[in-house]
Order: structure tokens, then C-alpha cells, then sequence
């Protein structure tokens, strides 16, 4: 257990060193492919317009039981509207057969809406859903069919908080009990900060409703950014994005 804590810590401070160029706020939840933090969503959106892709690393203690062996995942985002998002994130995956385990994929998509933007006094809101749908069984509250590994629909709130060019964001949010097979209940939080500075440079601790998190993202050049982060401090996961306005 020392020795995996003395591996993250090191990784941190590693890439806590590179340097970046600012373009925008980093804002990602990394380990799915949306907007948020490591593995919990926040009210943060990306400007209107932003296409992200990338891939991550994903060893087998975040993914679910299925997964008994280390993966990974790619994915594609768009926000359409300055309150809607969608991505397409296919998970790795083995499947056995009489010549042995072969790689196919798990796809899954994710729906982020705000009704509420941040304003001075209030937080901003977002709703949406990962994986709540499958071809399966079209109907998202419906426990059985379908192979929603990462099913969950939540509900979160995010406030920022400024002074003297420092940035701390603020979220509380939870899981909402759509179905009782949803493998992702409870309530969820975190902390991100960006430091005057250096504003491209975002640290990051959160509660997953499961396990406490740590990580950091650093932006590598205009467009691509670099991400790691601790699970439970059992696993180190990580990835790369990239992301660009096209209008």
C-alpha cells in the first residue's frame, strides 16, 4: 500500500513539472470522456462549439467487475449548445471464445443538460446520464437487458469561488436512483484549483460515492492535454485529450 501511494505521489510531482500553453479552462471528467473532474461529473460545460477526443488508461480496480484485467477507453465529445453535451466512448473489453480471449468493446454514451447557469449568488446545475441506454433494452429505467456497465444518472451543482487570480470550483451532486441495477448510487463531491500562477494547471480531489480520488491536468500545447490521477490509491489511471472550438 506504501509503495502504490509513493508511485502516485511521484507521477504528481512529475507532471506537475511539464509546461503548457493557455488556451482555455481545463474542464473534463477524465475517466469517462465529459466534462468534470476524475471520475465524477460537475456543472462545468465547455464553450459552445468544443469538440474533445482522447483515450485513457484504465486499470481494473475503477472499471467494474466484469473487467478483471486492465483497459482502456476512447471516446469522442461534442457540446452542441452552450447547456447540451454528448459523447461516444467505447471500453475495451475481452470476450472468450474457443480460440481464446479476443478484444471487442463496450459503447456507451453520455448526455449532459444545464437548466441552471452559474450566477453570482447560485451555483450552476447540470443533469444527465452515462450509459443509461443500450440496444438491448431502449428503456433506461428497465433493470433488465443490456450490458450498462457504467450506467448512472446524476444530478450535480458546481460553484466557483476567486481571489487575487486563484480559482477554486466547488461541487456537490449525486446519483439519482433510476434503476436498482445502476451499479453508481450515492452522493458525490469535489475540489478543483487552478493557481494564478499557472491557470492551465488544475489539481483535483473528489469522493466518487465510492472512493477518495486525487489527481492533476496539465495542458501540453494549444490543444492536448495530459491527465493522471490516483483511485482509491490503489491504481494510478491517466490519458491524453484533445480538444479544439470549431465555431
Amino acid at each position: 500500500m506504501r509503495q502504490r501511494k509513493n508511485v502516485c505521489v511521484l507521477l504528481l510531482i512529475l507532471l506537475f513539472s511539464s509546461l503548457s500553453a493557455v488556451w482555455a479552462p481545463l474542464k473534463a471528467q477524465y475517466s469517462m470522456g465529459t466534462t468534470g473532474l476524475m471520475n465524477i461529473p460537475t456543472a462545468d460545460m465547455q464553450p459552445d462549439g468544443t469538440f474533445m477526443a482522447g483515450g485513457n488508461f484504465m486499470p481494473s480496480a475503477i472499471l467494474p467487475p466484469e473487467w478483471n484485467y486492465h483497459s482502456g477507453n476512447y471516446f469522442l465529445n461534442m457540446t452542441f449548445l452552450p447547456f447540451l453535451e454528448v459523447a461516444y466512448r467505447c471500453t475495451l473489453l475481452k470476450t472468450g471464445d474457443a480460440h481464446g480471449n479476443k478484444w471487442n468493446q463496450d459503447r456507451s454514451v453520455s448526455l449532459r443538460l444545464r437548466p441552471l447557469k452559474e450566477g453570482k449568488w447560485w451555483p450552476a446545475i447540470v443533469i444527465g446520464s452515462n450509459d443509461a441506454f443500450t440496444t438491448n433494452q431502449l428503456n433506461m429505467f428497465e433493470d433488465s437487458g443490456g450490458n450498462r456497465f457504467f450506467s448512472s444518472v446524476f444530478a450535480v451543482g458546481t460553484k466557483h469561488f476567486h481571489w487575487g487570480g486563484h480559482q477554486l470550483g466547488v461541487t456537490v451532486g449525486g446519483h439519482i436512483p433510476f434503476r436498482s441495477g445502476s451499479l453508481n448510487k450515492g452522493v458525490l463531491g469535489g475540489l478543483e484549483y487552478r493557481p494564478a500562477f499557472y491557470p492551465d494547471w488544475a489539481l483535483m480531489v473528489e469522493y466518487d460515492s465510492d472512493v477518495m480520488n486525487v489527481g492533476t491536468a496539465l495542458r501540453l500545447w494549444k490543444h492536448l492535454s495530459l491527465h493522471v490521477f490516483c483511485y482509491d490509491w490503489q491504481a494510478v489511471c491517466g490519458g491524453l485529450r484533445y480538444e479544439v472550438k470549431l465555431y
